[in-house]
């Protein structure tokens, strides 16, 4: 396919997201791809590296393009080009001769001059060092300004440009081993024997790293559920637990699709007891898809409408283990889902702190006797995970924290993401 029609179908799944930002970006390109069978491979590559990227960097772009035409009124044609310009080096005569051969789809042209000015770096040099540090430092990694303020409270102002410059790139694609049937060393010489080239954690002791990105659905070991794919950063929680006996109870009362209770089912190889439940009745049912395929047999499922039944009072204070994975503002993983950008607000934030207080006050009682409260979280903000474990226990002095870890992109290379091990007295 030619690049200005390339540049097109880029424009035109932007204005898709531009108009539905609530929506995860990549549920928005994958329905647009569907609707276009006739796209191959590299035009499908192309048009999903400039739309993420434009995304990743969207308030930068907004303001390089606003600068340019000194307006407010952005459309999504010039914000494309802002990224083409800053990004992939493209020649302002040429793009614009190309934007302009769009006209007819997208009804709006501009001058050579707007596309000079866009690819002047040293233009936006001179407007951003008009900026507060932290302001400066939110638009040119394009987040909102309050997160950036945050970071530079949580970790002071010389760790505010790491952590947004780590969210900006690519994240790895992480896979688990799954113990019920094979080790970390087994896996990979499946893998190898495959010609698929990995890298083992230096974090996670069941994870493999892969060298390059491939579509790790279509493999044999993946369809054998020899493998999960797996965050490191959440790989750490399920080991976090300290498991000295497989003879135990687990409920896992935020669960997701599962990926924490397959972890611990694999380091159980699947002896003791897996209950794992959620609000969402979807996420359940994808679930069960991935515990028959990981032959994990300790896990019962319990739908929302069997909760009380289920997990009543009666079973209060019988449970070794308690995960609690809360909702969370998701900044720890917006490397891979920068959409989650444009969904922070300071409203959001405070409802969220509101809901996990609202869970852990809820499923502590599950504990039992020396039990212990995992709490977790893919949040990079304290708000959302140290200062609520500090809440918790002072609430609850019969709650101990014996410890808590956090992990940082820009630092181990993980999602960013925060556990702490509580035990009751």
């Amino acid at each position: 396919m030619i690049k200005a029609s390339l540049i097109g179908h880029t424009i035109e799944v932007f204005a898709k997201f531009t108009e539905r930002p609530t929506l995860p970006s990549d549920i928005i390109i994958r329905d647009f791809f569907r609707d276009r069978k006739y796209l191959g491979s590299t035009d499908r590559r192309f048009i999903g590296e400039v739309y993420f990227g434009t995304i990743k960097h969207y308030l930068r772009l907004e303001a390089v393009a606003q600068d340019a035409l000194k307006t407010k009124f952005n459309h999504p044609q010039l914000v494309v080009s802002a990224y083409l310009l800053a990004f992939k080096n493209e020649r302002p005569p040429e793009l614009q001769k190309i934007i302009e051969t769009l006209g007819n789809s997208f009804a709006r042209t501009y001058p050579l001059d707007v596309f000079e000015k866009m690819a002047d770096r040293k233009r936006e040099e001179r407007r951003l060092k008009q900026l507060k540090p932290a302001e400066r430092l939110a638009l040119y990694y394009s987040f909102p300004i309050w997160f950036a303020e945050v970071l530079e409270k949580d970790y002071g102002p010389d760790q505010v440009e790491p952590i947004l410059r780590s969210l900006n790139e690519e994240a790895p694609t992480v896979l688990r081993a799954n113990r019920i049937f094979v080790g970390r060393d087994e896996l990979k010489k499946e893998l190898d024997d495959l010609g698929i080239q990995t890298t083992t954690s230096a974090i996670a002791e069941d994870a493999l790293i892969l060298s390059k990105r491939l579509n790790v659905w279509d493999l044999k070991p993946f369809k054998q559920g020899h493998l999960e794919v797996q965050d490191e950063g959440s790989q750490l929680v399920a080991p976090f637990a300290k498991i000295t006996s497989n003879r135990i109870r687990v409920l896992d009362a935020c669960a997701g699709a599962g990926g924490k209770s397959l972890h611990f089912a694999s380091l159980l190889k699947s002896h003791g007891e897996i209950f794992s439940t959620d609000v969402d009745s979807r996420k359940l049912d994808e679930m069960r898809k991935r515990v028959v395929r990981s032959n994990a047999q300790n896990i019962r499922i319990v739908k929302p409408d069997k909760q009380d039944a289920m997990l009543g009072p009666k079973v209060f204070g019988t449970f070794d283990v308690v995960l609690l994975d809360v909702p969370c503002s998701g900044t720890g993983t917006i490397r891979r889902n920068p959409s989650i950008k444009w969904r922070l607000s300071d409203e959001m934030h405070d409802e969220l702190i509101a809901k996990q207080r609202s869970i852990l006050e809820r499923n502590a009682p599950y504990v039992k006797s020396r039990g212990v409260l995992l709490y977790s979280t893919c949040s990079l903000l304290r708000s959302e995970s140290e200062d609520q474990v500090r809440w918790f226990t002072e609430l609850h002095p019969e709650f101990t924290l014996e410890e808590e870890r956090r992990v940082r992109p820009d630092i181990e290379g993980a999602d960013g993401f925060f556990v702490a091990r509580l035990r009751r007295a």
